[in-house]
């Protein structure tokens, strides 16, 4: 009886937060959906965790192989449906200051991946790292 009083004071202590579900689909690597009115995933987030009881990850930035193996097991290609024809509309990357922004246009859904970006220093070219991911569906909104 005393545990269960415990857990429930816990509980009403952080009512006053909203609560945000998440799910660690990889090693690391947290995923977290966003539903719309009839219950039908319409967003997933995708991002590092860095708080667990055995580590604190100091590195936030995903591979794109990650990204692009989670949305594939998500939201495979035969539900994401084919690319604009039109290259312009396939999907873009947007620089400003040290934030990057790539999206990638379906027919069902639009992927964006966040990320840094550092121009080039004299020697080496420029680099992006990712640090988080979105996979919204376009026609289904969210609450």
């Amino acid at each position: 009886m005393f545990l269960l009083s415990v857990s429930d004071r816990g509980r009403q202590e952080f009512a006053k937060y909203r609560a945000v579900e998440a799910y660690e689909i990889r090693p690391g690597i947290l995923m977290m959906p966003r539903y719309s009115s009839d219950g039908q995933v319409c967003e997933i987030g995708l991002e590092k965790l860095h708080f667990s009881p055995v580590a604190i990850r100091l590195d936030s930035s995903l591979s794109r192989k990650e990204i692009d193996e989670v949305f594939e097991e998500l939201a495979p290609s035969s539900e994401r449906g084919p690319k604009p024809a039109n290259p312009i509309s396939q999907g873009s990357t947007f620089i400003s200051g040290r934030g990057m922004d790539t999206n990638e246009e379906y027919q069902n859904v639009s992927i964006d991946i966040y990320g840094s970006y550092s121009p080039a220093d004299g020697k080496d070219g420029a680099t992006g790292e990712e640090v988080a991911a979105t996979l919204k569906w376009k026609n289904r909104k969210c609450q």
